[in-house]
């Protein structure tokens, strides 16, 4: 364990610190009880001068507060010096004593205690001649007090010497054993590592690094040891290609940081052949893509000088462009056996080409010419495929971007003709039918001669066609009907009911459960109406029926609107149909909103439609009051 240097040194400065400590801390407890005897010293010095004074208060002033004060001090010091306890110094501060230290100071202050007794005796008696034979006995066992406690003081400070020279001569010994064990173990090893590690910098690399014991400097010898043998095997190779290789990343990384947030085409092919340009130190640059049928190249972006006209075009199956993008080789040749338009306007001249691959797809070549006397070497051409497949992913990236952004029109549109198809439906089928249903009407009443019946139901007619023009006007210019309220919606649906109950002779019931029912959104109360004005058109139309009834209710925070029907029925696998376009709007308009619907219906058995959506807001009570009937 002892010959590893760490745990030498913990020893070292461990013990080194645990004497520190020890020191601090006995010379403080020392301190301490050196005022504390100082203390007692100067109280007991004190009361052989209070025995003075209460001896000369008694004889001359016997009435005196200053007599009475001075007995009362002198007896509480006392006690305290002998018990140990409260009393108070000459500038009235409060002072703990501490108990005598061993039993003859105990018994030396139990004596006083007993002389004081009669002393005090004799002051109260103002007995002159007892005052003055008992002083001096009084003073002499106060003065032999005071010595007591100095001379016990003193024994402490011996022994504190002596604790402090113990300490020295520990601390001294191991400073000396630590400066042993760190110039034998620290300081020579250091001097060698040291030694060796300026021959390593200074490309010295013959001599080996010296043994050294078998500790952490050891093992760092040996770590040095072979950092030298690694890099006597592999500096020249290093040295020579760090910093080509740390320039064509740099390089690299800036131009792909440019050309990934670089979104206009154009800019990016440009860029690129910019870069390649300077990224190879070449005269001319340029970049060809393939066409849809991957038959030829065309040049879309150049750099340097002898620009070639823009969209020269050349076959993809030439020896240079086949190689490059039908079988992705970065290639090296002369510009004269290239066969390329661009590159043989560099005449003489050697050139690159690499291959702008995606993946597993060829996009076209980025080549870079310059004089023959200044061959492309392997680092350059790295540098240029590194280039071409970072410009081939940016270029991928902004072809997507653009199929994006058309097909995000597209979708635009369709959603468009959707809403235009529902507004056509919702709105001016609706009233198209009510002109046929009264078209009906006016036939039967000029049948019967009413000429008053037919004058209404022309003006009817003709409100309802410029209802249908507004409808129409309003679905060209992508105009939305106004929002309704919470207020009107249940307002709205009786206007409608009393409305279709005219038109129709059909009976039609509304049994509101649930008021709070009503308190949708405004865009969900028009999605709820338009669903219901449609599913009882789908009545009148189609089901034969001769009762409807129209449930509100509230079914766990959902709003649930149901339409049945006692009519004929149908098949609901007829959904599916293209013909059931209501049926189709309606449970779009039912998703649009969050909501869901469902249809049950058999043949012969009636429909019954069921539209739900989520509740949210308030509602007014009044809303129950509009049908007059809430079960």
């Amino acid at each position: 364990m002892f010959r590893s240097l760490r745990a030498q040194l913990s020893f070292i400065f461990l013990g080194f610190l645990l004497l520190v400590v020890s020191s601090v801390v006995v010379t403080f407890l020392a301190i301490q009880t050196q005022r504390d005897d100082a203390s007692v010293i100067n109280l007991a010095g004190r009361q052989r001068m209070l025995t003075q004074k209460m001896t000369w208060l008694a004889l001359a002033q016997p009435a005196s507060n200053e007599l009475t004060r001075a007995v009362e001090l002198f007896d509480q010091t006392l006690y305290a010096l002998r018990d140990g306890g409260l009393t108070f110094d000459s500038n009235d501060h409060p002072v703990r004593l501490p108990a005598p230290p061993d039993a003859e100071l105990r018994a030396q202050l139990g004596d006083a205690v007993t002389a004081w007794g009669a002393f005090r005796a004799h002051l109260q008696l103002g007995d002159a001649l007892a005052l003055q034979n008992e002083s001096p006995r009084i003073l002499a066992q106060l003065d032999s007090i005071v010595s007591a406690f100095e001379v016990r003081a003193q024994a402490k400070i011996a022994r504190l010497q002596l604790t402090q020279f113990i300490f020295l001569v520990s601390a001294i010994a191991l400073l000396v054993l630590g400066y042993l064990v760190t110039r034998r173990r620290i300081v020579y090893p250091l001097m060698t590592l040291n030694l060796a590690a300026q021959r390593i910098a200074n490309g010295q690399l013959i001599d080996p690094v010296p043994a050294m014991n078998k500790d952490e400097l050891g093992e760092l010898g040996q770590a040095f040891e072979r950092m030298r043998t690694e890099i006597a095997a592999a500096r020249d190779q290093l040295e020579s290609r760090v910093a080509q290789r740390t320039r064509e990343l740099t390089s690299a990384f800036e131009l792909s940081q440019e050309i990934v947030a670089q979104r206009d085409l154009d800019h990016l092919l440009q860029s690129v052949t910019d870069r390649a340009r300077a990224l190879t130190q070449s005269q001319a640059a340029s970049l060809c893509l393939l066409d849809e049928n991957r038959a030829e190249l065309t040049l879309v972006a150049q750099s340097g000088n002898g620009k070639s006209p823009a969209g020269l075009r050349q076959s993809a199956q030439r020896d240079l462009a086949r190689r490059v993008v039908r079988d992705g080789e970065t290639v090296i040749m002369q510009a004269a056996c290239s066969q390329c338009g661009f590159l043989l306007a560099h005449i003489p001249g050697q050139c690159v080409a690499a291959p702008l691959s995606a993946g597993s797809e060829s996009l076209g070549a980025l080549c870079a010419v310059r004089e023959t006397g200044k061959p492309f070497d392997t680092d350059e051409t790295r540098a240029l495929t590194l280039l071409a497949n970072s410009a081939a992913i940016a270029i991928a990236n902004a072809r997507l971007i653009t199929a994006e952004q058309k097909q995000t029109a597209h979708a635009a549109t369709l959603a468009e003709r959707e809403r235009l198809a529902a507004e056509l439906h919702d709105n001016l089928a609706q009233t198209l039918s009510f002109l046929n249903l009264k078209t009906d009407r006016v036939k039967e009443t000029v049948a019967a001669h009413d000429a008053n019946h037919v004058g209404a139901d022309l003006q009817g007619m003709k409100d309802a066609i410029g209802v249908a023009y507004q409808q129409v006007r309003t679905a060209l210019v992508g105009l939305r009907e106004p929002l309704p309220s919470v207020d009107d919606f249940a307002q709205k649906l009786t206007t409608y009911l009393s409305d279709f109950r005219e038109a129709t002779s059909l009976k039609v019931d509304v049994i509101v459960t649930d008021p709070s029912a009503f308190a949708l959104p405004p865009l969900m109360q028009t999605q709820a109406m338009h669903i219901i004005r449609e599913s009882l058109t789908n009545i009148r139309r189609h089901a034969q029926a001769q009762y409807v009834v129209i449930r509100v209710e509230r079914v766990n925070d959902h709003a649930r609107f149901v339409i049945e029907d006692d009519g004929c029925g149908f098949d609901p696998q007829a959904l599916v149909s293209d013909a059931h376009l209501g049926l189709t709007i309606m449970r779009a308009r039912a998703e649009r909103s969050g909501g869901t619907l469902k249809v049950e219906s058999a043949k012969g058995v009636g429909t019954k439609v069921m539209a739900m959506f989520p509740l949210s807001g308030e509602y007014s009570p009044e809303d129950s009051k509009t049908f007059g009937r809430v079960e």
